[in-house]
């Protein structure tokens, strides 16, 4: 679950996914959350304005996470990659739930990426694409955003078979750009 998170935004955030493993995100009240969290309305209120905050707060945890692991190398080598890859898989639960409960989660993904990749230390990022990929910049972005999000996808929905040092290997030698 979110590390920084207090004992009372847990029990919110652990609710809300157990409730969505029921039922789907339009029939789950704030009621349903609180009781099922054994905490009160104004606690509730006080972390969240209503559910669609609760959602994309979580949501922006997890990216705001993943950035602040990512800033430790910025030219997203194995260990950076393998290290984004543990924290997702000990949040597999709540990444599957938000994957399939956020309209237009995929879209939010790939922007996260997209700005990642562009805002990295790869010096001529988007000309390594082209070279590597045989393809104007334009798609080879694509063709990379895409790969990534296919892999973390197949892997969280498949139960994070393969080791985070199993699957940096797999995105790192599919996306084909390595810095040297």
């Amino acid at each position: 679950m979110l590390k920084e998170a207090t004992i009372s935004e847990r029990k919110i955030v652990n609710a809300f996914i157990e409730l969505l493993e029921e039922s789907s995100l339009e029939q789950i009240s704030i009621t349903d959350i609180i009781k099922k969290a054994n905490l009160s309305r104004p606690t509730f209120y006080y972390y969240y304005s209503n559910k669609e905050d609760l959602v994309e707060t979580t949501f922006s945890k997890i990216l705001d996470k993943i950035s602040s692991i990512l800033q430790e190398d910025m030219t997203y080598q194995e260990g950076v990659v393998t290290e984004m890859l543990r924290y997702l898989k000990e949040n597999q639960k709540l990444c599957l739930t938000l994957m399939t409960h956020i309209p237009n989660i995929n879209e939010m993904i790939r922007e996260f990426i997209i700005e990642t990749i562009l805002n990295s230390d790869i010096e001529n990022v988007t000309e390594l694409m082209e070279q590597s990929y045989h393809i104007p910049a334009k798609y080879s972005l694509e063709v990379y955003v895409s790969t990534i999000v296919t892999i973390l996808t197949l892997w969280l929905k498949e139960g994070c078979i393969e080791s985070p040092e199993e699957l940096a290997d797999i995105i790192l030698e599919a996306v084909i750009i390595k810095v040297k």
